[in-house]
């Protein structure tokens, strides 16, 4: 796959995880097209998977990534309480929580 095909689809898996994510949360914004590490062109993964990323203050974000890890979307900043919430509705919706560490474009 070229490059440009590879944006392409990513950015068509992108839109769904934040449709997903928006659906809970709010407004959010899109992560990554292609898969951070990959020695070709390759677009992140259509896997759904939830991760609540930790911030300053008490406050927390919601990631929504492939199985590998590859961020495609992420929600505003919330209070941890509110994260914690957020993130149950997601399990309940069948987004299922990812076990490792989430790759970031930052």
């Amino acid at each position: 796959m070229d490059y440009f095909e590879a944006v392409q689809e990513g950015r068509l898996r992108v839109k769904d995880a934040i449709d997903v994510l928006e659906g809970v949360t709010g407004p959010c914004y899109p992560m990554l097209f292609l898969k951070i590490g990959a020695e070709s062109w390759t677009p992140v993964g259509t896997e759904m998977f939830h991760k609540v990323v930790p911030g300053k203050n008490s406050t927390a974000a919601l990631v929504i990534c492939d199985s590998d890890g590859n961020s495609k979307a992420m929600s505003g900043w919330f209070t941890e309480d509110e994260a914690a919430g957020y993130s149950m509705t997601l399990e309940t919706k069948g987004v299922p929580e990812f076990g490792g560490d989430v790759k970031l474009p930052i």
